[in-house]
């Protein structure tokens, strides 16, 4: 999953109980997925490959209790498995509320969304690009509003992306304590590029054709929506 870190290995081996599957033929996958479970992940942005790779953590009931995109690097891996264990707890806790339950979710992802950026949480070049080029056309909740709802902008007058922590953690916010069965993978992993492949020494030569034909329909359904907001636009003009 990520480099060989101690604290990570521990937390791992003594608080978690661990499984893996393989979501080749899963429809949210992209087309870039021949990593294995033995390989780890070189020094890397967090939410790398998010389509291809996600850690999910899973109360007994199948409740996901939290789910992460892609590839992490071990300091923030760390501190989000911590979180894990304090959402496990939060939601075996019978003492507390429905109202307070959700109170307490919702404080928790708030303070690690509002955690100081790292260069760690910041996007892969391509994916930045794409997820800008989606954001020029519909509006998107991976770019950074003003409290009147404006996208901040940096100095170049592009519109500024959140930090992958904070995106995931927005999104997680509005899913609480789904079943694993209800919790939807493909909006969660939906930022940045779905095809590209930077496993060429484990790909080459191989074709995704499932996964191709997925992004193709996501692409397709995605041109769809866009023609019918602007039909309804014009409409409205």
């Amino acid at each position: 999953m990520t480099l060989p870190d101690e604290e990570v290995l521990g937390l791992l081996r003594d608080r978690f109980v661990l499984g893996a599957r393989n979501i080749e033929r899963a429809k949210h996958v992209g087309t870039s997925h021949g990593y294995k479970c033995t390989q780890t992940a070189v020094g890397t942005t967090n939410g790398a490959g998010g389509r291809n790779l996600q850690l999910l953590v899973l109360a007994a009931d199948a409740t996901l209790v939290h789910a992460l995109p892609g590839f992490w690097h071990p300091q923030e891996l760390a501190a989000e498995l911590r979180l894990a264990l304090q959402l496990h707890r939060l939601h075996h806790d019978d003492q507390r509320s429905q109202a307070a339950t959700l109170a307490m979710f919702r404080a928790l992802h708030e303070s690690a969304a509002r955690d100081e950026a790292t260069t760690r949480d910041g996007w892969q070049s391509f994916d930045a690009s794409e997820e800008l080029a989606r954001a020029a056309k519909q509006p998107r909740d991976t770019v950074l509003r003003d409290d009147a709802g404006a996208p901040l902008l940096d100095a170049r007058g592009l519109m500024q992306l959140k930090p992958i922590r904070r995106l995931v953690h927005d999104r997680l916010l509005a899913q609480p304590f789904p079943r694993l069965a209800d919790f939807d993978l493909e909006a969660f992993v939906d930022y940045g590029r779905a095809y590209y492949d930077n496993n060429a020494w484990v790909d080459e030569g191989k074709r995704f054709a499932r996964a191709e034909r997925n992004d193709a329909q996501r692409e397709q359904q995605r041109a769809k929506a866009e023609k019918a907001a602007l039909a309804a636009s014009k409409r409205r003009k």
